[in-house]
């Protein structure tokens, strides 16, 4: 039986179906100014949004679910995901919506669009895929990535550290137009792609918080020789940008392989 909001606060509180949850003690008021706040984000009628829209009540709802469990992570807090929720209201219309920021590049596999962050909470990009490219198996130094198709189809495999030094994959899976993903560290590494060798495809990702470097793995045969790979752009609100002189934050590394995470040249297999 799930806890309610106004027991006495207790930490570690496993439910019924052995789910986990951590509460931290909080006064009556605050819990039921909390409990308000979740009864309208949770029971608001399901109405879409449009990117701006979507954008503008992004970190609210980021900060109410920090505030209510501390963590972003459905696994941590026991209940539905509300920023998926969130982003499956959104609803994208590519020509007006995307194309200011949909910058394919035919020298790469794909290119990373900075479309907004706030620099502490979130970091949302629009990714375009060159047909038949992949990116390399990375992990997400955050809380999670969610990830939505807006036009074609994507491919994403996740793998688990193995035996033997090796990475297994353990899911491959294509998303449809508008089906949206979400992948953390403990869940496992991901690769994405466009699996049509003829049609580009566009995502959208979602990162919380900001982050400026993660590690690739060119191997998966040898995963003790993960590489540093910073995080860069393409573009930044609409507008192409020289990776020589700009990223997305000022980054210092000692690693002589830290280079951008767009910038291998990959095939999918």
């Amino acid at each position: 039986m799930r806890r309610t909001m106004f027991e006495e606060p207790m930490k570690n509180k496993k439910t019924a179906d052995g789910v986990m949850l951590s509460f931290s003690p909080k006064s009556t008021s605050e819990l039921l100014r909390l409990s308000e706040k979740h009864h309208l984000l949770r029971h608001a009628p399901a109405s879409n949004l449009g990117l701006y829209e979507f954008i503008n009540e992004l970190p609210t709802v980021i900060n109410d679910t920090l505030e209510r469990y501390g963590s972003l992570n459905p696994e941590d807090n026991g209940i539905d995901d509300p920023i998926y929720e969130l982003f499956s209201r959104l609803s994208i219309n590519v020509e007006k919506d995307l194309f200011p920021f949909a910058h394919f590049d035919p020298s790469k596999n794909y290119t990373r669009n900075l479309i907004s962050t706030d620099g502490k909470l979130y970091t949302l990009l629009l990714l375009c895929w060159n047909p038949g490219k992949e990116s390399p198996i990375h992990d997400h130094p955050s809380d999670g990535c969610w990830m939505k198709t807006c036009e074609g189809r994507v491919r994403e495999c996740r793998y688990t550290m193995g035996d033997d030094d090796m990475l297994e994959c353990i899911k491959d899976s294509v998303y449809e137009d508008s089906e949206i993903a979400y992948i953390r560290d403990s869940m496992g590494y991901h690769k994405v792609g466009n699996p049509s060798t003829t049609k580009r495809s566009m995502t959208l990702h979602l990162y919380c918080p900001p982050f400026d470097k993660c590690r690739v793995w060119l191997d998966p045969t040898h995963t003790s020789n993960a590489s540093c790979s910073r995080v860069c752009y393409h573009s930044q609100y609409g507008t192409l940008v020289n990776n020589n002189t700009s990223s997305s934050t000022t980054t210092t590394t000692t690693s002589s392989n830290c280079g951008c995470i767009d910038d291998a040249k990959y095939e999918v297999k």
